[in-house]
C-alpha cells in the first residue's frame, strides 16, 4: 500500500514540474516593473526634450519676429506679441508656465535679446522629479538677434 501510494505521489509530482500553465503569468509579473519604469522614462524623456525644443524655439521665433519693427518699442512689442499667443505655435506649452524677458539695444549695436522661463509645476516632468529627484524646477530659453 506505502509503494502504491509512493507512485501516485511521484507520478503527480512529476506532471506538476512538467506543466506549464501560468508560466507567462508568473514571468509577466517579474518583468512588468521593469517594463513599466522603462516606458514611463522613454515618456517623460520624449516630453523633456519636446518641452525644451518648444521653449528654445519660442525664444528664437520671438526674436526673428521683432526684425519686422522699425524701432526697439516696436521690436519689443512684436516680440512679447508672439510669446502671447506661445500655446497656439506650441502646443505642448502652457501660456501661464512661460515667463518671457526682452532685452532690447538701439545704441552701438542693435540687438534683441529674448529669455523665456518655463514653470515645470503641474506637469509630467514634475511627477518625474518626485520620483527621480532631478531638481527641474524650470527651462529656459535663450535667443539674441543683431540687426
Amino acid at each position: 500500500m506505502f509503494s502504491a501510494f509512493n507512485q501516485r505521489l511521484k507520478r503527480r509530482a512529476g506532471s506538476f514540474l512538467r506543466d506549464r500553465d501560468g508560466a507567462v503569468a508568473i514571468e509577466f509579473v517579474l518583468i512588468a516593473p521593469i517594463l513599466f519604469a522603462l516606458l514611463f522614462g522613454i515618456i517623460t524623456v520624449g516630453y523633456f526634450l519636446g518641452i525644451s525644443h518648444s521653449v528654445h524655439q519660442l525664444a528664437t521665433s520671438a526674436a526673428r519676429v521683432s526684425v519686422a519693427g522699425l524701432n526697439g518699442t516696436e521690436r519689443a512689442a512684436l516680440a512679447q506679441d508672439y510669446i502671447a499667443e506661445a500655446s497656439s505655435h506650441y502646443p505642448l506649452l502652457t501660456q501661464s508656465a512661460i515667463t518671457p524677458a526682452i532685452t532690447v539695444v538701439d545704441t552701438g549695436v542693435p540687438s534683441i535679446t529674448v529669455n523665456v522661463t518655463y514653470a515645470l509645476d503641474e506637469s509630467l516632468l514634475e511627477l518625474a522629479n518626485g520620483f527621480l529627484r532631478l531638481g527641474l524646477t524650470d527651462l529656459t530659453g535663450r535667443a539674441y538677434v543683431a540687426y
